[in-house]
């Protein structure tokens, strides 16, 4: 953590998101970048293009990055500087005859769009969607533990009907775990199609079906290939992509929104054992983790639908606008995790008053108004929704008699959340 960091997720937030730099970070990127080199000159080797040779690991520490941006610094190009780097450790462990077809026949914009989908795969298996999952198993559990703690909904901020507190948690429960397998069935797409889409490099390096070839290539790496392309893939898939994470944050925002009514109505309580809230009033237990996660969401998601749709254009064949918008990539995915990460931290401290909600509920007996007009037309009274309404204006609440909780399948659905939640998770 720097304390003169200008980005709060590389000073402020950085224990909660480090692992986010292990993968959008320029370290990550230009490592990304060499293993790219490295694998597309073992494709060439293997389709017997390059003499075959042992081509040892480079591993590139803090020493060796400093080399590359010096390169980059010289030249003023990242990709070049990769080439050049590669080329001159070549040159120095005696493999000379490879160092001619290092990135031969690629266009820079090749090796960023498969180093960026690689970088992209290995984040969302290895850190979103595990944790995205972990959140949404959380409030499953919520819900099945609370599934008959009876509850005043509202609806306009009016009372409604009643329902439970879990079965309102397992709406958010089974939304999240269906975004996550959206999520996780969805592959990024890169290219390898020259400067401009014409695979006209390639046709120069061997008689080959080169889209066919380069696509298998692409495959291999567990991306899916665009072989129609300017210098750039489409961006259409990644923009899907981060539509899903978009997806997510709008229902944590959602959460973290009505949590915060709840606590606000003293149905839920957080606790915060020898923390501060105020810095003046010691009885304050404020929701403060709960407000971080909304405003973290909100954050990611401004930075992800820009991404989404800007990354989409491009004038022409190529230009470079969107190069400075895709690295703010790893600092949008690194808000939505300090929401998500928030947002765990507040349900594991909740407390349910279903004492209290049960009493807010018997506050309320209008609200088992519509039962009483339902079961008066099913008695055959067409006059059945007006004669309740007659009763609830002239303020007799007590004449709407109906002696059940009302709760429909609240319980069962509340219930069931949790099978249902595993399934949608493939668990």
């Amino acid at each position: 953590m720097s304390y003169r960091a200008i980005s709060p997720v590389d000073g402020r937030y950085y224990e909660e998101v480090k692992e986010v730099s292990e993968f959008f970070s320029e370290l990550a990127i230009f490592r990304a970048r060499i293993e790219v080199e490295i694998l597309y000159l073992r494709f060439l080797m293997n389709l017997g293009i390059v003499p075959k040779q042992e081509i040892p690991a480079i591993h590139i520490s803090s020493r060796e990055i400093k080399e590359i941006k010096e390169i980059e610094k010289r030249v003023g190009h990242d990709v070049k500087a990769v080439e050049l780097f590669i080329r001159n450790r070549f040159n120095k462990e005696g493999l000379n005859s490879l160092s001619p077809y290092v990135h031969i026949g690629l266009t820079s914009e090749d090796c960023n769009s498969i180093a960026y989908s690689i970088l992209l795969l290995k984040f969302t298996r290895r850190i979103l969607l595990p944790l995205y999952s972990s959140l949404a198993l959380k409030i499953a559990g919520i819900a099945s533990s609370e599934a008959e703690t009876p509850m005043l909904a509202r609806t306009h901020g009016r009372p409604a009907l009643p329902t439970t507190f879990g079965k309102e948690m397992a709406v958010f429960a089974v939304r999240l775990a269906e975004r996550v397998s959206k999520l996780k069935a969805i592959k990024p797409v890169a290219k390898v199609s020259g400067a401009v889409g014409t695979y006209a490099s390639f046709k120069l390096l061997a008689g080959l079906d080169w889209p066919e070839e380069l696509s298998k290539f692409i495959v291999s790496l567990g991306l899916e290939p665009a072989k129609y392309t300017s210098q750039v893939a489409p961006s259409e898939r990644l923009s899907d992509i981060l539509h899903y994470v978009i997806n997510v944050n709008q229902i944590m925002i959602s959460l973290a929104r009505d949590l915060w009514q709840y606590q606000m109505l003293d149905y839920i309580h957080f606790t915060r054992a020898g923390k501060i809230s105020s810095s003046t009033m010691p009885q304050k237990v404020n929701p403060v983790d709960i407000e971080n996660a909304e405003g973290n969401a909100e954050i990611s998601n401004s930075l992800l639908v820009l991404l989404a749709y800007r990354l989409q254009i491009t004038r022409l064949q190529r230009d470079l606008s969107d190069s400075a918008i895709k690295r703010t990539i790893g600092q949008a995915f690194a808000h939505s995790i300090i929401a998500c990460k928030r947002l765990l931290s507040s349900l594991d401290s909740m407390q349910v008053d279903g004492h209290r909600m049960k009493e807010e509920l018997l506050s309320h007996p209008e609200v088992k108004a519509e039962a009483a007009q339902i079961s008066l037309r099913l008695k055959g009274d067409q006059l059945g929704y007006e004669k309740v309404l007659e009763s609830i204006e002239k303020g007799d609440k007590q004449a709407i008699k109906v002696h059940d909780d009302y709760l429909g399948f609240s319980v069962e659905l509340a219930k069931g959340c949790q099978e249902e939640v595993k399934k949608l998770l493939a668990l």
